[in-house]
């Protein structure tokens, strides 16, 4: 029988092509098998890690957990004792206070954590925001027959009053013209101060250029003054006005109205030579000030 040579090579190709199948049939077979192997290994894998990390997970918040405990503790502790652990701690210290909003003076409650610790608040007053106002500018200039020209020149006068034994006329007049407001003023001794407490409230909408034409100013003539500053702020306040403070190199409180605040002032008003971001913001460095001579 005459076979046609178009059948031998059909058949041939049939058969290459057969194998080509089987050989790529079987190479997935094992390629998948590899495949999922790798992918068994790996998820294995995960599942273990999962696991350390739910075990370590669990580690780490018991010891939160401990730690918040600890804490919760701790300023408990402190809060009921707080006169116990200030107790003649600012004898002989002469410390003033100065206010910077006028609408949020709690100044009374520092002066009474300072007295506690038998300290002496030798000024408290308010510095108002119309110190740059150009029409009170003039009607200063014309009571104290000086120029003033900016709220500079007001702070710098308020400054070097409060360290002159005649400049106490001079700050009456200032509270005349409704510059400023003295709340307490001991008129034989204001003048004899080492250290201020600084009070202040800026928000993130009032922000650095409010802080600079009043308080930056106050802390620059201060600190030409060799004066001590410590600024502080209550729990609930924002915190960017000591933020912008311990930008300027002073130390701050962020928690004055609890016990933990009132310790850390009173040690650093007695040591004078801290500088140091106390409190529970994520601005403090430290928990609370405790260094003491």
């Amino acid at each position: 029988m005459n076979i046609n040579m178009k059948y031998y090579i059909v058949t041939i190709c049939a058969i290459f092509i057969a194998l080509g199948v089987g050989i790529l049939v079987g190479f997935n077979l094992n390629y998948d098998q590899a495949l999922s192997k790798q992918q068994s290994e790996v998820l294995e894998s995960f599942n273990t890690e999962f696991e350390d990390l739910k075990d370590k997970n669990k580690i780490l918040k018991t010891e939160f957990d401990d730690l918040n405990k600890d804490l919760q503790e701790t300023k408990s502790y402190i809060n009921r004792n707080v006169k116990v652990l200030t107790q003649d701690v600012l004898t002989d210290v002469n410390t003033g206070i100065i206010i910077t909003n006028e609408n949020h003076d709690y100044s009374e409650d520092v002066e009474t954590v300072i007295s506690n610790a038998n300290g002496n608040v030798v000024f408290n007053i308010v510095v108002k925001d119309n110190i740059s106002d150009e029409a009170k500018l003039a009607e200063i200039s014309k009571s104290l027959e000086k120029t003033f020209k900016s709220s500079k020149d007001v702070i710098d006068y308020i400054g070097n009053s409060l360290s002159n034994p005649n400049g106490y006329e001079g700050l009456n007049v200032l509270q005349d013209l409704g510059v400023i407001k003295i709340n307490n003023m001991d008129e034989k001794t204001y003048q004899d101060f080492d250290s201020v407490v600084l009070l202040g409230d800026i928000d993130k909408e009032e922000g650095k250029d409010k802080f600079e034409l009043k308080d930056k100013l106050l802390i620059n003539n201060l600190k030409d003054q060799n004066k001590y500053l410590v600024a502080a702020a209550q729990s609930d306040s924002d915190i960017t006005y000591l933020e912008l403070c311990s930008k300027n190199d002073i130390s701050t409180i962020d928690n004055i109205n609890e016990g933990i605040g009132k310790v850390s002032l009173t040690t650093l008003l007695k040591n004078k030579n801290i500088v140091g971001s106390y409190g529970g913001s994520e601005i403090s460095k430290e928990f609370m000030a405790y260094k003491n001579n």
